[in-house]
C-alpha cells in the first residue's frame, strides 16, 4: 500500500499502471451490475476488471501482490478451460481483496466487507437465486463505483508511494 505523503518520481509506466488499476474498479462496477442480467457479457468484463487491477498492483508486500495476481491468473485459466463459475469466483477473490485493501485508505462504509458481498453474489449466481443476486450485484457494483470514484479523485502518485519499500 502506498504512502500518500511521499511523492516518488513517476515514469510513464507508473502513470499507465495507475490508470489501468483505477479503471479496473470502474469496469468492475459496470460489469458486476450486469452479472444477473447479461452474464455472457458481464463475465468477460469482470475478468477484464480483475486483470486490469491485478496487472497493475502497487502493493509493497509481494506475498499479497502475488496472491491477488495468481487469483486472476487462475480466473483466466478457468475461463479458458470452460469453468466460468470458478473463473468468476477467482476474479471476485482479486477484486474483493483489493476492495478490502482500499478500505483502509478511504473508510467507505461497507467496503471492508466487500469480499463477503462478492462471495455471496458468487453463491447466489451459482444457485440461481435471482432476487438475491440482483440485490447483491447492485450493492457490489455501487461499492466498486464509489471506490473507483474515490481513487480517481486522488493524485496519481498516491498509488505509488515510496518505491523503495516494494518487495521484489
Amino acid at each position: 500500500m502506498a504512502d500518500p505523503h511521499i511523492k516518488s518520481p513517476m515514469d510513464g509506466w507508473d502513470t499507465i499502471t495507475v490508470i489501468i488499476y483505477r479503471s479496473g474498479f470502474i469496469l468492475a462496477a459496470i460489469f458486476t451490475a450486469l452479472l444477473p442480467y447479461k452474464p455472457q457479457i458481464a463475465l468477460p468484463g469482470v475478468l477484464l476488471a480483475a486483470t486490469c487491477c491485478a496487472s497493475s498492483l502497487h502493493i509493497y508486500l509481494k506475498h499479497f501482490r502475488l496472491l491477488l495476481q495468481m487469483a486472476t491468473w487462475t480466473a483466466l485459466l478457468c475461463q479458458m478451460f470452460g469453468l466460468p463459475e470458478l473463473a468468476l469466483g477467482a476474479a471476485f477473490f482479486t477484486l474483493g481483496g483489493l476492495a478490502f485493501k482500499e478500505y483502509f485508505c478511504f473508510k467507505i462504509f461497507l467496503l471492508n466487507i466487500q469480499p463477503l458481498f462478492v462471495g455471496l453474489l458468487w453463491v447466489t449466481l451459482f444457485f440461481d437465486f435471482t432476487f438475491l443476486s440482483q440485490l447483491l450485484s447492485a450493492i457490489c457494483a455501487l461499492l466498486f463505483l464509489l471506490l473507483g470514484i474515490q481513487k480517481w479523485r486522488m493524485p496519481l502518485h498516491f498509488d505509488i508511494g515510496d518505491k523503495g519499500k516494494y518487495q521484489v
